[in-house]
């Protein structure tokens, strides 16, 4: 899978959808970026306020003029460790002896400092203060181009699950759609109950079939005043076409998701028998 570097200089403004790495010692946030260093791509730190990128080879941390920024949507951390790297994993490139090199960060010395996978050296070495530092345990830097939907069952829940949130007695609740009238809808699915619940046209309905969203990268953001956010969840559309949101909303001591309808600006959530109406609420969205 290819993706997009952009190019870059120091002190030039990032571009649009930069890819957040971490974070410096001093809390200045730190972006992916890779850059060639004796004739390999390396992944590098990209630190704008410092003006310049970091990659780490040959047991040393070295400044880079001239590098390159990863942009776009989709990306998520996933945690790692002794060379493994899981899949859809991101690469920088290779090293001259055509071993793939990918994107990591690990924390070092109060910072999330982005680095490299180097799969046969069992580890992630990260460039900082001067020194190419050595790190065991680390995330490696993944893209999902889809949302992935798992059929589940009251006594299966899929590896991965996104937690949406939490029933009145704090039972977790996750991340479900099921199809209603036509229409796959937005779930919210409670393995303790052992099925999954829907709203439709004033009522709650159980379903006994239905499917689980799993994977990372996913963040809950409150909608901007007039729309939705671009890269929102969506469980599929209404029989008029229009796209079903995945959101979550507050009530009676539950965190309980739902249908949002951007044209009522408003989250319906299934609770209690009843389809509640909710219009403070969060959309989930892809990182």
């Amino acid at each position: 899978m290819e993706h997009t570097w952009v190019h870059s200089t120091p002190y030039a403004a990032l571009p649009p959808y930069a890819v957040i790495g971490g974070h410096d010692s001093d809390g200045t946030p730190i972006y992916v970026g890779r850059s060639f260093h004796e004739g390999e791509n390396l992944p590098a730190k990209v630190i704008p306020s410092k003006g310049c990128a970091y990659v780490a080879y040959g047991g040393q941390e070295h400044q880079k003029t001239h590098y390159e920024v990863l942009v776009g949507q989709g990306f998520a951390w996933v945690g790692s460790g002794g060379g493994a790297i899981p899949p859809n994993a991101v690469r920088s490139g290779t090293t001259r002896q055509g071993e793939p090199l990918y994107v990591g960060r690990g924390h070092y010395s109060n910072s999330l400092t982005v680095g490299k996978v180097h799969p046969s050296h069992g580890c992630l070495y990260v460039p900082f203060g001067g020194q190419e530092v050595r790190i065991n345990t680390y995330e490696v830097l993944i893209y999902q181009r889809h949302d992935t939907w798992v059929p589940a069952s009251p006594g299966y829940t899929p590896p991965n699950a996104v937690i949406a949130g939490h029933d009145s007695d704090r039972t977790p609740i996750y991340a479900g759609r099921a199809m209603h009238e036509g229409e796959m809808l937005p779930s919210k699915v409670v393995p303790s109950k052992g099925c999954a619940y829907v709203c439709f046209g004033g009522y709650e309905f159980q379903k006994p079939t239905y499917e689980v969203l799993t994977g990372y990268g996913y963040v809950w953001v409150r909608p901007p005043p007039h729309g939705i956010p671009p890269n929102a969840v969506t469980t599929g559309r209404t029989r008029s076409g229009e796209p079903i949101y995945y959101g979550r909303g507050h009530y009676q001591g539950s965190l309980t998701p739902g249908l949002i309808s951007s044209r009522q600006r408003c989250l319906y959530i299934p609770y209690g028998g009843r389809e509640i109406r909710i219009d403070s609420y969060e959309v989930l969205c892809r990182q």
